[in-house]
């Protein structure tokens, strides 16, 4: 916990110009971090293998992640190593062959972020490419539909897999997927292109109507964390090239109206909202998971059980949906408070990227990369602690999830080259012009 605050510290000054000897603090900060958890939880050769490769992730990886990018976030770069190694650290506490596995797409995902900026090197003009990248989104998302359709009339072997109520896995040689995780990206940098300038209105309609397209698909595809994500992020980005306070309030409205629609049509939809408004009715079956949920984090109060002497195991799914509370069980809810401070300034960074951003695509994809990622972090966490119903949305960087991961990593990417983009135009605050 003390790390922690020591870590939030250095970010909090980074975040002021302060930055002498943030890099260094904040990567001994992880590295002490990484080496006491594993102390405590390793507990084998097998698991001594695995705090190495933990810590080489982390070393190898920001150095590669540095030679490869002009100028490094090295506060976003850090924030994210730092969760990583957290993640693993409590995947390895909950089951260890899930740990591997997310482990091997975290450097997976580290090795493609490499090439991001020999991407934007070759595709200078992506900023004109917004039909292509909706066609890519709208692709992925279909991906999941044809599977199953083509599984229902002849034997192979992509198939659809319906887990936790929703149809959004894929399967192809036993390596399960979601497409989505990776529409996302696409559906980013599509909203990015089209809005980097005031639309007019034919502009902005059909917009909304290929946005509402997309949305549909994930909607009967019964992956409506996934619809909500989409949706937040479009209006977000919608306001921000508009600035129309009456499109955006309409926007929250129709969302109202599609969200009763909603409960009213899917069943699971309807076990989640009742188990968010009273889980004590249906403790044994539809309200134990927020009912554990909560049990983790308050039972051992503002310090937590200690790392391994909690018993997050018997919440259903925890590595995935409710890592948050397994967390806060074993570090504490004033660990827990820490870690959501950490996604607070991981926005405010991504906010100044935007704001500082030269170029008007620039500032869109800044804000746009941010948003999902804080505010998929703001519905994980919510559901956790019975802010809202839960969704089945992963905890960025931390939850089990090797899409997940992997494409989070990209993100973080092209925030990282976005950055690189800023410091090539020096960034002079109000101040210092007028002095």
């Amino acid at each position: 916990m003390f790390l922690l605050a020591c870590f939030i510290f250095v970010g909090y000054h980074f975040l002021r110009g302060e930055q002498t000897g943030n890099l260094r603090t904040a990567k001994a900060i992880i590295a002490l971090f990484a080496i006491f958890a594993f102390a405590i939880v390793a507990g084998d050769m097998q698991g001594l293998f695995f705090a190495f490769g933990v810590l080489g992730l982390t070393i190898f990886g920001s150095m590669a992640l540095r030679l490869t990018y002009t100028a490094l976030c090295p506060l976003l770069t850090n924030i994210v190593m730092f969760k990583l190694m957290l993640g693993l650290v409590m995947l390895w506490r909950l089951d260890t062959g899930l740990a591997w596995r997310q482990l091997v797409f975290a450097a997976l995902g580290l090795f493609v972020s490499l090439l991001i900026p020999f991407v934007f090197k070759i595709f200078k003009n992506f900023e004109r490419l917004e039909k292509l990248y909706f066609v890519v989104c709208i692709g992925l998302l279909g991906l999941v539909s044809i599977a199953a359709a083509l599984a229902n009339v002849v034997d192979i072997p992509l198939v659809a897999i319906d887990q936790f109520g929703s149809a959004r896995w894929l399967n192809i040689a036993g390596i399960t997927f979601q497409p989505s995780e990776f529409a996302a990206i696409a559906f980013v940098l599509f909203l990015a292109a089209s809005l980097r300038e005031k639309p007019s209105i034919t502009r902005l309609t059909f917009i909304s109507i290929a946005t509402a397209s997309l949305i549909l698909i994930l909607v009967m595809q019964r992956n409506l964390g996934g619809a909500l994500l989409f949706f937040v992020v479009f209006m977000i980005m919608m306001y921000a090239s508009t600035g129309s306070k009456v499109l955006f309030l309409a926007g929250f409205g129709a969302m109202s109206v599609a969200s009763v629609a909603a409960y009213h049509i899917f069943a699971h939809v309807r076990v989640r909202v009742a188990a968010f408004i009273d889980p004590w009715a249906d403790i044994a079956q539809g309200g134990f998971q927020i009912t554990q949920s909560m049990f983790a984090i308050a039972t051992w109060g503002p310090f937590g059980a200690g790392l391994g002497r909690g018993l997050p195991e018997r919440i259903p799914v925890v590595e995935r949906d409710v890592i948050f509370s397994a967390i806060s069980e074993e570090f504490g809810w004033v660990f827990g408070l820490l870690l959501l401070a950490l996604y607070i300034l991981f926005l405010l960074r991504g906010l100044q990227l935007a704001r500082r951003a030269i170029k008007p695509i620039h500032a869109m994809l800044a804000l746009g990369f941010t948003s999902f990622l804080v505010f998929q972090a703001f519905v994980s966490i919510g559901g956790n602690v019975r802010f809202m119903p839960m969704t089945g949305i992963t905890l960025p960087f931390v939850s089990y999830g090797g899409t997940s991961v992997f494409v989070c990593l990209l993100m973080l990417g092209v925030l990282n080259w976005l950055n690189g983009q800023m410091d090539e135009h020096p960034y002079i605050p109000e101040t210092e012009i007028h002095d």
